[in-house]
C-alpha cells in the first residue's frame, strides 16, 4: 500500500521553542496546568487535573475511556472501574469483572444507551478461532455472548497469516458505530504485515469486514468527524523493504499516520504522515464541533523527556499547526494517552503516568491515571453554556 510521507510540519521542535526540560515536566505535572508551545514561546495553560483511584497491574499503555449516557465518563483499569458524572472532577470506583475468558486486558466502550461492549480473540502464533463479542447491561458486572467476527483474512499480499495481535482494539465512533481492528502479520514480521478493521452499526450484533486500513499498521484510535468523515490515528512501523532508496535506515518508520474514510470506515484514503520523529508512534484523535482535531501522541525516543504531546489542526486533520500542549510527564517510555471531548467541548485527556522505571516489572503496580481537563486556544465552547469558564 502507497503511502503519503509529505507532513506539512516538523514535530521534532514544535511553536519554535526548544522541548521543555525534564524538571519543567515533573513541575508542570504536580501542577493544575500543561505547558503550551507556540509563537517562539513557552507558556502556562491553566486546566483541571485530577489523579483517579489507583488500580494494580496497570500499565502507561493499558488507557482505556468512553462516555456513556447523560455524559458520564468511563475510565476501566485492570481491577477497577472509574466513573465520573462531573465531566472528570471526582472519581468513583468499583472493582471491574471482564467477560469470562477475557483475561485482564479485555477492551471495551460504551453505546449512547449504557450498553458496555467488549471485542476480543485470542493472540499469537498460528491461532485462527473467531473474535467474540460481548455485552453488558450493568456497566460491566455480567456479560453474555453478543456475536462472533471470524478472523480469516489473509496477508495484504494474499499469504496466509502466521499470527494475530489485537493492540488498536475496539473504537466507538460519536454515531455509535463500532470498530474492532486486528492485525496479522508473518512471523517473524518482516515481509508481510496488514491491519484489518470490522464495523458494526447495530450496536454489535453483525459485523462487516474486513477492510484493510493499512499495511503495516497497528495501535490507535478513531473519531467522527463533524464533516461526517471518519478519521483513524494508526501507528505506521516497517521495516526496509526491496524498492526503498537505498541511503534508508533498516527500520525507516515509527510513525503517527493517519487515514480518513469516507463511509463510515468500510473504506480507507491512502495512509498519510504526521509526526517525523522515530518514536512519535501512538496517536489519539479527538474531534471538537468547529472542526478542530486534535491528536495526542506519545513520544518515546527524545528529542526531549518521555510525555504526552498534543497536535492540533482547524480543517479536520488535513494540515497541522506548528505549535503543541505538553499534557504529561512520565519516566516510562511509550505512555499512552486517550480522550473524549465533552458537550461543552472541554477535552478530557486520560495519561497514564509512572515515575517508577522504564520497565514492564517497575510500571506493573505504579502506573497512575490523571484526567486533565482542557482546550486548545480558539476552541469553540457549546452555545447552550457560553459562560462555563475553566479554573
Amino acid at each position: 500500500m502507497p503511502v503519503i510521507a509529505k507532513p506539512n510540519v516538523q514535530t521534532a521542535r514544535m511553536g519554535g521553542v526548544d522541548w521543555p526540560s525534564q524538571s519543567a515536566l515533573n513541575q508542570m505535572h504536580q501542577s493544575q496546568y500543561i505547558l503550551h508551545a507556540a509563537g517562539g514561546k513557552l507558556s502556562q495553560i491553566p486546566v483541571e487535573k485530577v489523579l483517579l483511584p489507583h488500580s494494580n497491574n496497570m500499565n502507561p499503555q493499558s488507557v482505556q475511556v468512553d462516555l456513556g449516557p447523560n455524559g458520564t465518563v468511563y475510565v476501566r483499569q485492570p481491577e477497577l472501574l472509574c466513573n465520573s458524572t462531573d465531566g472528570g472532577r471526582t472519581w468513583t470506583s468499583t472493582p471491574v469483572t471482564p467477560p469470562a475468558g477475557a483475561g485482564p486486558g479485555f477492551q471495551w466502550k460504551v453505546l449512547s444507551d449504557g450498553t458496555f461492549i467488549s471485542v476480543g480473540c485470542t493472540e499469537g502464533a498460528g491461532v485462527r478461532d473467531p473474535a467474540v463479542v460481548w455485552a453488558s447491561t450493568n456497566e460491566g458486572q455480567t456479560w453474555t455472548q453478543r456475536a462472533q467476527i471470524p478472523v480469516e483474512m489473509n496477508l495484504p499480499g494474499g499469504d496466509p497469516y502466521q499470527a494475530r495481535y489485537t493492540a488498536r482494539g475496539l473504537s466507538r465512533l460519536q454515531d455509535n458505530t463500532l470498530l474492532w481492528a486486528v492485525d496479522v502479520r508473518d512471523n517473524p514480521w518482516t515481509e508481510g504485515y496488514g491491519l484489518y478493521s470490522f464495523r458494526s452499526t447495530d450496536g454489535g450484533i453483525t459485523w462487516g469486514g474486513p477492510t484493510l486500513m493499512i499495511d503495516w499498521g497497528t495501535e490507535g484510535s478513531t473519531t467522527l468527524l463533524p464533516s461526517g468523515k471518519v478519521l483513524a490515528a494508526v501507528r505506521y512501523q516497517r521495516p526496509k523493504l526491496s524498492g526503498d532508496p537505498p541511503e534508508w535506515p533498516a527500520n525507516p518508520w515509527k510513525h503517527v499516520f493517519l487515514t480518513d474514510s469516507e463511509d463510515g470506515g468500510q473504506s480507507w484514503t491512502t495512509p498519510r504522515q504526521l509526526t517525523t520523529v522515530s518514536g512519535q508512534t501512538f496517536g489519539y484523535p479527538t474531534a471538537l464541533s468547529d472542526g478542530t482535531v486534535v491528536v495526542v501522541h506519545d513520544t518515546r525516543y527524545g528529542p526531549g523527556p518521555a510525555g504526552s504531546r498534543a497536535m492540533i489542526s482547524r480543517d479536520e486533520g488535513k494540515t497541522w499547526l506548528d505549535e503543541a500542549y505538553y499534557l504529561d510527564s512520565s519516566v516510562f517510555v511509550g505512555s499512552y494517552s486517550a480522550s473524549v471531548v465533552l458537550p461543552d467541548n472541554t477535552i478530557l485527556t486520560i495519561a497514564g503516568s509512572s515515575q517508577a522505571g522504564n520497565t514492564w516489572d517497575a510500571v506493573k503496580d505504579k502506573t497512575d491515571l490523571y484526567a486533565v481537563r482542557w482546550k486548545p486556544h480558539g476552541a469553540v465552547r457549546h452555545s447552550s453554556n457560553p459562560s462555563r469558564k475553566m479554573k
